[in-house]
């Protein structure tokens, strides 16, 4: 488990972590709210430990914990000096503005996000359907294109003046994670945050 160094109770597991009940007894909380993934830009306010149709869910309830899974996609976890947030974003997630969608529920001048282990641009390699949505953030190596994810969140960072922590480890190419892209696995590593 890796502990965000800029949130409070906030964890990323890597695949040792291989369930909900299993990440409960090793964080110590009883009640989590997770959400049925899709790659939407769906963020919803959440107020009981249940399963949403969303993509990004943030709380101000008190020891209600928030949990993203992911095997490539950004981890994203917030919070503010009244509520927290867990958003699962991908390439189609940053396209279609999740992040600024979910930052918009939060207060920027007090907004801190940590984001977890995720496909990075040593190992991303996209082509060009998707390159055209991110020249900005492509690097190119032997004709080859690599997307940076968190590089987008860097820059909002930068423009917007929220606290930004980013995970330097690729799930790619760090067997300690599951990685959809390495080798089309349905186990997936979790992100949780509570208050």
């Amino acid at each position: 488990m890796i502990e965000s160094k800029l949130i409070p109770n906030a964890f990323f597991s890597d695949k040792s972590v291989e369930s909900v009940d299993n990440l409960k007894d090793n964080v110590g909380i009883k009640f989590i709210a997770s959400m049925n993934q899709t790659h939407s830009n769906v963020v919803t306010l959440v107020k009981s430990p249940r399963v949403y149709d969303s993509d990004g869910i943030y709380t101000e309830k008190p020891k209600l914990g928030l949990l993203v899974q992911t095997a490539d996609c950004m981890p994203i976890l917030l919070i503010d000096n009244k509520r927290i947030g867990a958003i699962h974003s991908g390439w189609r997630g940053l396209k279609n503005n999740i992040v600024e969608k979910a930052i918009k529920k939060f207060d920027v001048n007090q907004l801190s996000i940590s984001i977890g282990p995720h496909a990075q641009s040593c190992c991303y390699e996209i082509k060009e359907n998707v390159k055209k949505y991110f020249n900005d953030y492509t690097e190119v190596r032997d004709d080859m294109f690599f997307l940076n994810m968190s590089q987008v969140l860097k820059d909002l960072s930068e423009e917007q003046g929220f606290q930004l922590e980013i995970s330097s480890i690729c799930t790619i190419c760090n067997s300690s994670y599951n990685s959809y892209r390495e080798n089309k696995t349905s186990k997936r590593q979790f992100g949780v945050i509570w208050k």
